[in-house]
């Protein structure tokens, strides 16, 4: 895999050519914005394309449309959604957009990817396309990257006050920083950050003790007050609550 650039975290090609789920499927709360590309199935080497969407940061779980049999997506970084988009992140909170109903030069992008004739050259041609869009793109400012890796770092668990101290802008500076490029405020970044820690915190746990996850301990960890606040929280950016999400 080539290198994915500046802003670009991921890119991946998920094939789902076996039977559909029994059960509808949800994603989870995340900072981060999507490119998604889906397709149909393979009919002697050609695929249809199905949609091709911008997937905004999202503050609540959303159902998964497992229709494509192939899906291609790319995968932003916090923070630069204005850059992928091209539009501020605010716009994008919580919404599923159409490709061509966000840029005037659509059609030409997804013709040459219906022309594409192996997955290889879709997943190729789609990276290339997102790269475009960021050598385009609005400069991410120094003080948000900033501001968001150090969120990052600690886990979600950062109090606003000391952060703009800690970066030298004011609290009504980073706000509108946060609303341009991130499309979230500190504190809803700050909080979805957190439930991930808690996430990857079960997942390692349930590996290591099998049944018994210890959430209470975990929860102190990623710094909630106690067990009930991190069971309400998690509850409302996943869906589920930790016991039924960790089954």
């Amino acid at each position: 895999m080539p290198a994915l650039g500046d802003g670009i975290s991921g890119v991946w090609a998920w094939p789902s050519e076996g039977a559909q789920p029994a059960a509808p499927r949800y994603g989870l709360a995340d900072a981060c914005a999507y490119l998604l590309f889906g397709f149909d199935a393979a009919r002697a080497g050609r695929r249809d394309l199905v949609h091709a969407r911008l997937i905004g940061p999202r503050m609540k779980p959303f159902l998964i449309d497992d229709r494509p049999r192939l899906c291609v997506g790319v995968r932003f970084a916090p923070g630069f959604v204005q850059a992928a988009f091209g539009l501020p992140a605010s716009e994008f909170l919580d919404e599923r957009v159409e490709y061509d109903l966000v840029y005037s030069d659509a059609a030409a992008d997804l013709e040459s990817i219906r022309a594409a004739v192996t997955d290889a050259e879709r997943v190729a041609l789609i990276l290339a396309l997102a790269r475009r869009r960021f050598r385009a793109a609005t400069r991410v400012p120094s003080s948000l990257r900033v501001a968001v890796a150090h969120i990052v770092a600690a886990d979600g668990n950062v109090r606003v006050g000391s952060l703009v101290d800690r970066i030298g802008v004011t609290r009504q500076h980073l706000a509108r920083q946060f609303a341009a490029h991130v499309g979230m405020t500190v504190k809803q970044f700050a909080r979805v950050k957190r439930a991930e820690a808690a996430r990857t915190r079960a997942v390692a746990a349930r590996a290591a003790y099998a049944r018994n996850v210890p959430w209470s301990t975990i929860a102190h960890q990623v710094g909630y007050y106690d067990q009930a606040h991190l069971i309400r929280d998690f509850k409302a950016l996943t869906g589920s609550t930790p016991g039924q999400w960790i089954r």
